[in-house]
C-alpha cells in the first residue's frame, strides 16, 4: 500500500493553490503537476488539486456603500444604559493616526459583545469595511480573516487554504485602508499580536475578558455593570411588563443579580415565559441558584448563561492555576467590594503564589483589584459557592472546604487576634476599630451565608468576638443576635458547660443590659454566675467577673438592697484571691463606690473614689487609662454632692490628661468634656457649656457615629443646655430629633429611650403644653414600670414628673413615698420628689402644709448634699416663694423634669 499526500508549502499571495507533492508506501511516487497519471504498487492512490492563481490583493475593491459587513446579528432592541459608553468607544476610535487599536475588557455577561456591535451598527457608514473575527483561539483568527477573502472572490478562493485565504485578506487591509475589524472575545494577546501587527492601516477593536498582557498593543478600556436604573430598566423591557407597582421588587432582583445585563436579561426571560413576578423569581434563585444559573429559557435572545460563561473562563484558569480557583471559591464567602487584599494572602503560606493566582483571576476579570483591597462581582460569588454536580470545580465538598476555609480566615485576621476578652466582657481597643470596621461586612456577608445549624467553632468565636464590637459600637439590636446565634452555636458543639460557652452567656447578658432588657439580664447574669461556681469555682476571676456583672444590673434595676451587697461580696473575694492592687479589684472598688454615688450615699462613695484613684495613682500611674476613669467617676461624685469647687477642677484635670494620653477625640476624652460641660451647666455658666456640648456632640458624630447611644446622649444634654438657655424651640426640636433616633436606634423600650421621652415631656410642659407633656409622661411611666421595675430610679423620675405635672398631691405623695423606700431619704431624687409634693400641697389650697414639707425637703437636702448644692438652692427658693405666698411652680433647676446624662465611662 502506498499514498500520495499533499502537503502545503508556506503560502506567498502570487502563489496560492500550489502544493508539494510527497508519497509514502512502497513503489509511491508524486508529481508537482496534472501531466498525467502514474500508478504503481496494488492500491496506489494519487490526490491532486489544480493550481490557483488569485488576483493581487489591491486590485479588488470592496462593495460599495455600507454592505461590505458581516455583522452577526442586528443591534438589540433591548439596549439600554450604554450610550455614554458607545460615545466614549467612538470617541477612543476616532484617532486620526493609524492603525488604531482598542481593547474593550470586562467580565463575562457584562456585555461587551453587545457594546461593540451597537457601536459597529450605528457607526458602519463611517468605516469602509466593518469584519467581526470570533478571536478565542488562532484557527478562528485565521478562519475570520479567510472568510474576508471568500465574501471578496466568492468563485476564485474556494480551491484555496484557510492560511492562504487569510494571508490574502491581511494583504487587502493593508491596500484598503479605512476599515473597522473587531476582534470578539480574545483570550490571549499573543495570538492577535502577529496579526495585528500586519493590519497597519485601519481600526482594531478587540474584546477580552483579560484585563492583562495587553499593554503592548493599547491600554485597555473596562467596562463595567450597569447603573441600578438602568439595570431595572433593562430586566423590566425583557420581562415585557411595566414594573411601576413592582419597583422595590425589580431594584432588589436586579441588585442580586449584580446589574449584570446578561443576567438581567436571563432573568427577564423568564419572568416573561413564565408570567411570575419579580419578587418570585428572586425566591427562585435564591433557592435553586444551581439550576437558575445553567438554564437559558425559551424566547431569550442569548442561550448563554452566566454559569456557561464563567465555566469555560474558570476552566481556562484552573488548567493554569488550581490555586486562583480555590481562592475564587473562598472569595464567594466575602462581601463582594472592599475586600482587603491581605485577608487573601492567609490562603497559603506562598504569598507568591497567592499574588500570581490574584493577578490571573484579575487577568481573566473575575476579580478586580483595586490596591489595597479587591472586589468580586456578587454573581461570580453565588456561582462559585453554589453546588453543581455537572461541574467538577463546583462539587459540594470543594464548596464546603472553602466555606470553611474562609471561617477561619476571618478567625485569624480578627483584631487582637481573636482572642476573647476577660469573660467576653472587655472592650474593644480603640486602635482596633478601623480594622474591624473594615472586616466588619465581610463577617456579616458570611455569617448571612451560613446556616445556623451549621455553625462551628470557628465561626462561633467569630460571632462572639464580633458581638462584643457591635456593642461597643453602640449597634445592641445585632449584637444581640450574633450573640444569641454564638451562644446556640457553643451550646450544641461544646456543651452547656464548657467555659467558652459561659463566656458567650455572660457576653450576652451584657448586651441585655445595654438594651436596657434587664429582665432577660439579670436571670441570664444569675443562671452565669451558679453555673460558674459549680463549672469554675466560687473565686475563678471569670466567676468573680460574672458576679460583678450581675451587681451592675441590679445597680441598672435600682435594686440597691441587692447591688451594693453583691458589689461588696465581689471588692472582698477580688482583694482576697487577686490582691489589693489588682486591677480588677480597683474596678470593684470604683463600681461600689459608684453603687453609693447612685444610691445617694455620697458620704461611703467619695471616700472610695478617692481611695481608688490614690491606689490606681500608685500601683498604674497617674497617666494610666483606668487611674483617668476612676478620676473622671470621682469628680461625678463631687458634682453629685455640689462640690463644683473640687468637681470642675478635676473635670478639667481629667479631661487635659485624656487628651493627651489618648486624644482630644478619644471616647473616654469625649466622656469626661461632656461631665465638664454638665458641670459648667450647674454653675450657671451656659454660653461655655454650650460651646463645649457642641464641640464634643460635633467630635462624637465623627468618631463613633450619628447613631451611636453615647452621641444620641450628648445631643439629650445639649438640648437640655439649651432649654435652661432659653432656647426652649429649639431645645424641644432636638430632643424630638433625638427620640426619634432612639426609637428607631435603640426602640422604643430601651432606658435612653424612656429617659429623652420624659425630658420631650418636659420641655413641652415648659412651653406650655401640658396635656402633651402629660400624655408623654403617662406613656414614659407605663413603659418603665413594664421595662425597668416599679422601683427602677427612672420609673421613680417618670412618675414623680407626672405628678408634678397634674398637681396631684395623691400622686406625690406615692412617689415621695417609693423614693423614701427605694433610695432613702437623703438621695437627691428623694429630697426632690419632697419639694414636689410641698409644690402639689400648695397648688391644692393647702400652703401652710406646703411650707413644711418644703422645709423638711431644705433640711435634708443641705444635710445630704450641702447648703450650695444646686438642689438645695432650688428647695431654697421654692420655700422663699412658698413663704411669700406665692402659688407658682418653679421650674426645676436641679433637672427634675429633664435628665443631663453623666457618663462613667466604665
Amino acid at each position: 500500500m502506498s499514498a500520495v499526500i499533499p502537503v502545503q508549502p508556506p503560502d506567498g499571495p502570487g502563489q496560492i493553490g500550489s502544493p508539494r507533492w510527497e508519497a509514502s508506501g512502497e513503489r509511491a511516487v508524486a508529481v508537482d503537476a496534472n501531466a498525467g497519471i502514474i500508478s504503481t504498487g496494488p492500491g496506489a492512490t494519487i490526490y491532486t488539486a489544480p493550481a490557483v492563481q488569485l488576483p493581487p490583493a489591491q486590485t479588488v475593491a470592496g462593495p460599495r456603500g455600507q454592505r461590505n459587513h458581516n455583522l452577526p446579528r442586528p443591534p438589540s432592541a433591548l439596549f439600554v444604559g450604554r450610550d455614554d459608553d458607545v460615545i466614549r468607544l467612538g470617541t477612543a476610535l476616532a484617532a486620526e493616526s493609524e492603525p488604531v487599536t482598542r481593547i474593550l475588557v470586562g467580565l463575562g455577561g457584562v456585555g461587551k459583545t453587545s457594546l461593540t456591535l451597537q457601536y459597529a451598527h450605528r457607526y458602519r457608514a463611517e468605516y469602509t469595511t466593518v469584519w467581526w473575527i470570533t478571536a478565542d483561539n488562532p484557527d478562528a483568527i485565521t478562519a475570520g480573516l479567510a472568510a474576508l477573502t471568500s465574501r471578496l472572490l466568492p468563485d476564485l478562493a474556494t480551491p484555496a487554504t484557510t492560511n492562504a485565504l487569510a494571508e490574502w485578506a491581511i494583504t487587502w487591509f493593508q491596500t484598503h485602508p479605512g476599515w473597522l475589524v473587531v476582534f470578539d472575545n480574545a483570550d490571549d494577546p499573543s495570538h492577535l499580536a502577529p496579526v495585528i501587527s500586519q493590519l497597519d492601516t485601519g481600526r482594531h477593536l478587540i474584546t477580552s475578558r483579560r484585563t492583562a498582557g495587553w499593554h503592548h498593543l493599547a491600554a485597555p478600556l473596562r467596562l463595567d455593570v450597569l447603573s441600578p436604573s438602568d439595570a431595572a430598566e433593562l430586566l423590566t423591557r425583557t420581562a415585557g411588563r411595566n414594573a411601576v407597582s413592582e419597583k422595590p421588587a425589580v431594584a432588589e432582583l436586579a441588585m442580586e443579580l449584580g446589574h449584570l445585563p446578561l443576567a438581567l436579561e436571563q432573568a427577564g426571560a423568564y419572568i416573561h415565559n413564565h408570567a411570575i413576578t419579580f419578587t418570585a423569581y428572586l425566591e427562585r434563585v435564591r433557592r435553586y441558584p444551581a439550576r437558575m444559573f445553567a438554564t437559558a429559557y425559551a424566547g431569550s435572545t442569548d442561550r448563554r448563561t452566566i454559569a456557561r460563561v464563567w465555566r469555560v473562563t474558570l476552566s481556562v484558569i484552573a488548567d493554569r492555576d488550581p490555586l486562583a480557583v480555590e481562592i475564587l471559591r473562598t472569595l464567594a464567602w466575602f462581601a463582594p467590594d472592599r475586600l482587603p487584599q491581605d485577608l487573601i494572602t492567609r490562603i497559603d503560606d506562598d504569598l507568591l503564589a497567592v499574588d500570581d493566582a490574584l493577578a490571573l483571576l484579575a487577568g481573566y476579570s473575575m476579580i478586580t483589584l483595586t490596591p489595597p483591597n479587591l472586589r468580586v462581582h456578587r454573581l461570580v460569588q453565588a456561582v462559585a459557592r453554589t453546588a453543581d454536580p455537572a461541574d467538577p470545580l463546583r462539587t459540594e465538598e470543594a464548596i464546603l472546604v472553602a466555606r470553611d476555609r474562609a471561617a477561619r480566615i476571618l478567625l485569624d485576621s480578627l483584631p487582637g487576634g481573636g482572642t476573647e476578652g476577660e469573660s467576653g466582657g472587655a472592650s474593644i481597643a480603640v486602635p482596633q476599630w478601623a480594622d474591624w470596621r473594615s472586616l466588619r461586612p465581610h463577617i456579616e456577608a458570611f455569617i448571612e451565608l451560613v446556616p445556623h445549624d451549621e455553625d462551628t467553632t470557628d465561626i462561633a468565636v467569630v460571632l462572639h468576638e464580633t458581638s462584643r464590637f457591635l456593642l461597643d459600637q453602640g449597634h445592641v439590636p445585632q449584637a444581640a443576635r450574633y450573640s444569641e446565634r454564638a451562644l446556640a452555636a457553643r451550646e450544641r458543639v461544646l456543651g452547656s458547660d464548657d467555659p467558652d460557652t459561659l463566656s458567650t452567656r455572660n457576653q450576652l447578658g451584657n448586651i441585655y443590659r445595654a438594651a436596657g432588657d434587664l429582665g432577660q439580664a439579670i436571670p441570664l447574669y444569675e443562671r452565669t454566675v451558679a453555673d460558674r461556681e459549680r463549672v469554675l469555682g466560687d473565686d475563678h476571676p471569670d466567676t468573680l467577673s460574672t458576679r460583678n456583672y450581675l451587681a451592675n444590673a441590679y445597680r441598672d434595676s435600682g435594686r440597691v438592697d441587692r447591688s451594693i451587697p453583691l458589689y461588696e461580696r465581689t471588692l472582698a473575694d477580688r482583694e482576697r484571691v487577686l490582691g489589693r492592687d489588682h486591677p480588677e479589684t480597683l474596678i470593684s472598688r470604683n463600681n461600689l463606690a459608684s453603687g453609693y454615688r447612685d444610691a445617694g450615699d455620697l458620704g461611703r462613695a467619695i471616700p472610695l473614689f478617692e481611695a481608688t484613684r490614690t491606689d490606681a495613682e500608685r500601683v498604674l500611674s497617674q497617666d494610666h487609662p483606668r487611674t483617668l476613669l476612676f478620676r473622671n467617676n470621682l469628680a461625678t461624685a463631687y458634682e453629685a454632692a455640689g462640690d463644683l469647687t473640687r468637681a470642675l477642677p478635676l473635670y478639667e484635670r481629667t479631661l487635659a490628661d485624656r487628651e493627651n494620653l489618648l486624644g482630644a477625640t478619644h471616647p473616654d476624652t469625649l466622656t469626661t468634656r461632656n461631665n465638664l460641660a454638665g458641670a459648667l451647666q450647674d454653675t450657671g455658666d451656659l454660653p461655655r457649656a454650650i460651646e463645649l456640648y457642641e464641640r464634643t456632640l460635633a467630635d462624637s458624630e465623627r468618631v463613633l457615629g450619628h447613631e451611636h447611644p453615647r452621641t444620641l446622649l450628648v445631643r439629650s444634654n445639649l438640648a437640655d443646655a439649651l432649654s435652661q438657655a432659653g432656647d426652649r424651640e429649639e431645645a424641644r426640636s432636638l430632643w424630638e430629633s433625638v427620640l426619634n433616633d432612639s426609637e428607631r436606634l435603640l426602640g422604643a423600650d430601651h432606658p435612653d429611650t424612656l429617659l429623652v421621652r420624659s425630658n420631650l415631656a418636659g420641655a413641652l410642659f415648659d412651653a406650655g403644653d401640658p396635656a402633651r407633656a402629660t400624655a408623654l409622661w403617662e406613656s414614659v411611666v407605663a413603659d418603665s414600670e413594664r421595662v425597668l421595675g416599679d422601683d427602677h430610679p427612672d420609673t421613680l423620675l417618670a412618675r414623680g414628673n407626672l405628678a408634678r405635672a397634674g398637681r396631684s398631691v395623691e400622686l406625690s405623695e406615692r412617689a415621695l413615698a417609693d423614693c423614701v423606700r427605694v433610695l432613702g431619704d437623703d438621695h437627691p431624687r428623694t429630697i426632690t420628689a419632697r419639694r414636689d409634693l410641698a409644690l402639689a400641697h400648695d397648688a391644692a389650697g393647702d400652703l401652710l402644709r406646703a411650707i413644711a414639707v418644703c422645709e423638711r425637703a431644705l433640711h435634708d437636702s443641705v444635710r445630704a448634699l450641702g447648703a450650695d448644692h444646686a438642689r438645695s438652692r432650688a428647695v431654697r427658693a421654692g420655700l422663699a416663694r412658698l413663704r411669700r405666698g406665692l402659688i407658682v411652680m418653679v421650674p426645676p433647676l436641679d433637672g427634675a423634669t429633664s435628665r443631663r446624662v453623666l457618663l462613667n465611662g466604665g
